[in-house]
């Protein structure tokens, strides 16, 4: 893997020719003379980088003069009290001015019952003994969940435990507090029907996720306390379109992370699938159609830790820092997919092979087993991966986007610690994933949720539902 001089283990020679094969015939330049292309280049990034951070400090709005920092927003209700002092009389006296103070408050919320009482009328001039009466009574109004809490209720428990990630007992134990005790039970059996209210929602947004030219792909680990006084490790597996920002699903399989489910999952796709270097999406690598892009921040992380006590690891992560200096100056000057493709291959792919031949000329420092050996040979693994990320502006350097839309699971996991079956955790992939969604589509989770909640969704047609989704949510 290291040594041996396969073509298909290094990057080809050039970027602009290259159509991302593994098989390519070209050799990788050597030692000095990739480093004498890589360096000024280099320092030309590291100048732009310079003058870009200067521009947004001098950009940057001050909050001096304002009464507080600027998450009040200036339209906030304002509650004025006038307040006069001891002896104050009207007729005496004249105001010359006030001293004011401000304080930010908070209301408690609260529990209130809707009722619908819908009038039964009939016209005045029928008699019961006539054979046809017409009765009048308004429809009644369907909610997604038929259960004695209303979808606001619905929408406040789902949010508080799948985006702030408090469990269903904590909620229920501070409703007591209001004076509202529900048993954990109860609002557990409201989540379950909740999930099975939203499963054709979440069918119709995987389905528009995997129209997506360009996908990525991480796992999450989850316990699941299914078997008698023990938990088994299982895994959600997250998919976000990374082209269009249609947002994330989060894909459940008896916990399963076998390659079994990568097949099902992609099956017939045709795109560029980015992945952290786990083994089972090599299956992919001579799949026609498919594109396997690596990340570039997990090949970071192996070599983040050993940089403080060992200089190579260190001048790798200051070389992989200045790739994203030059994607940083790229999305400052917000240049559109052409020219980001045009400068990745100018500057980027030089820095690549300049990294490529530096890490194989060190590794021969390292005895099989050293943390930085392991952290090379994981690079020498997906490097043919990474450096394809060149061959297109729309594509990422990494795959940190899909990894921020998964950590809230991680957050949640720490609170509630297991899910209790495959059931429940199948329910959490449909709540995540809408979380996730509305995240990117930046709207408030909480809003989108009662929202949908509240119409009758086991009746509406799929153009209905599809218009629900939070990419297309107005």
């Amino acid at each position: 893997m290291v040594f041996g001089r396969r073509s298909e283990k290094r990057l080809p020679e050039s970027a602009s020719g290259w159509a991302g094969t593994l098989f390519d015939e070209q050799w990788a330049k050597e030692g000095s003379l990739a480093q004498v292309e890589a360096l000024p280049i280099i320092k030309e990034i590291k100048q732009q980088a310079g003058q870009r951070r200067s521009s947004r400090r001098v950009s940057r709005p001050s909050r001096k003069g304002r009464a507080y920092a600027s998450y009040v927003p200036e339209n906030i209700e304002r509650q004025v009290t006038e307040i006069y002092p001891e002896g104050y009389d009207a007729e005496r006296m004249v105001i010359i001015g006030h001293d004011r103070s401000e304080h930010l408050c908070l209301r408690p919320s609260s529990f209130y019952v809707r009722v619908e009482d819908r009038v039964i009328c009939r016209l005045k001039e029928a008699r019961p003994t006539d054979a046809k009466v017409d009765i009048l009574e308004a429809p009644l109004k369907k909610q997604a969940v038929d259960c004695f809490a209303d979808a606001s209720l619905l929408a406040e428990i789902i949010t508080a435990k799948f985006a702030y990630h408090q469990p269903e007992y904590r909620q229920c134990e501070r409703w007591k507090e209001l004076g509202v005790n529900i048993p954990t039970s109860t609002v557990n059996s409201w989540v379950h029907d909740a999930a099975d209210a939203l499963y054709p929602l979440y069918k119709l947004q995987v389905r528009q996720i995997l129209q997506s030219p360009y996908l990525q792909v991480d796992e999450t680990s989850v316990q699941v306390a299914d078997r008698k006084g023990k938990t088994r490790k299982g895994y959600l597996w997250g998919v976000r379109d990374a082209m269009h920002s249609q947002g994330v699903f989060f894909h459940w399989k008896d916990g399963s992370r076998s390659g079994a489910v990568a097949d099902e999952l992609f099956k017939g796709y045709q795109g560029a699938i980015q992945s952290d270097g786990y083994e089972v999406y090599s299956r992919f690598e001579n799949v026609q159609g498919i594109v396997l892009l690596g990340c570039m921040a997990h090949v970071r992380r192996k070599f983040e830790h050993l940089a403080a006590d060992d200089k190579n690891a260190a001048h790798i992560i200051e070389t992989i820092a200045t790739l994203y200096e030059l994607e940083e100056n790229l999305k400052h000057k917000k240049a559109p997919p052409e020219e980001v493709e045009t400068e990745r291959k100018a500057k980027a792919y030089p820095i690549l092979k300049y990294l490529e031949t530096y890490m194989l000329d060190v590794h021969k420092q390292y005895t099989p087993g050293e943390a930085m050996e392991k952290a090379l040979r994981y690079a020498f693994a997906v490097w043919i991966r990474i450096g394809r990320y060149v061959q297109d502006g729309r594509f990422n350097i990494d795959n940190n986007l899909m990894e921020q839309a998964i950590r809230p699971i991680t957050l949640g996991r720490k609170n509630y610690l297991f899910c209790g079956n495959n059931e429940g955790a199948e329910n959490n992939a449909i709540f995540y994933t809408f979380m996730a969604c509305c995240r990117e589509a930046d709207i408030e989770p909480y809003k989108w949720m009662k929202e949908v909640l509240s119409r009758p969704l086991p009746d509406m047609t799929e153009e209905e539902l599809t218009k629900m989704l939070p990419s297309n949510f107005k």
